[in-house]
């Protein structure tokens, strides 16, 4: 009785360690994956910056009605997908291209626009929580700087304001209006909520 006890929770102690083992080679698994798709989202977004700005060197650039406003925005055309211009924080390291529109494919590639206007100071920026992205977005602070070059290569230059979690469904609260022109935003790991950062521009250039 004892004997056959004792062999029920071998195999049992052995069951929740194979559990154990395969959950830890799945997190890795998962880790290696994220980081890969990282990387590769950094790598094609630096690609695209330069691209962007040799389009913008190259082609007329066509102004065309920003999403959710009567403004118009300049424009270049990369392989059928549209660019408004290039984003960057110095804080972070990145600088990135940052497409018209937004799909969640899109999103993979680099920051999009995801409504508003440059001029009106209504544009709104979204970008995956990947590093080489938005992912540490949430690590600036009132007063650090960011760069917005549009397809005509005119430099707005912006200050952070403040910082703040959005809930993820609560679209009304991202484009509400206020003491700011400009807003990044993206999720936090778990998905529940957005961290956005509220702009002030400050200076233009050419």
């Amino acid at each position: 009785m004892e004997e056959t006890r004792k062999k029920k929770q071998n195999k049992t102690g052995i069951a929740l360690m194979a559990a154990g083992l395969i959950m830890i080679l799945a997190a890795g698994a998962l880790f290696l994956f994220n980081s890969m798709s990282d990387k590769k989202a950094g790598d094609t977004a630096q690609k695209l910056v330069e691209q962007v700005l040799e389009a913008a060197d190259e082609n007329a650039v066509i102004a065309v009605p920003a999403q959710d406003s009567e403004e118009k925005m300049p424009e270049v055309e990369i392989d059928g997908v549209k660019y408004i211009g290039i984003v960057s924080v110095p804080k972070l390291g990145v600088t990135l291209p940052v497409q018209a529109d937004w799909s969640l494919d899109k999103l993979k590639v680099s920051p999009c626009r995801y409504t508003g206007n440059l001029e009106d100071g209504s544009m709104i920026i979204c970008a995956h929580n990947y590093r080489s992205h938005f992912g540490r977005l949430g690590t600036l602070t009132a007063g650090d700087i960011v760069y917005f070059t549009d397809a005509n290569h005119l430099t707005y230059t912006y200050k952070v304001r403040y910082l703040e979690d959005i809930d993820r469904y609560d679209s009304d609260a991202m484009k509400a209006e206020g003491d700011w022109d400009m807003t990044l935003f993206t999720c936090t790991y778990n998905g529940r909520a957005r961290v956005t950062a509220r702009l002030i521009r400050t200076v233009e250039e050419s």
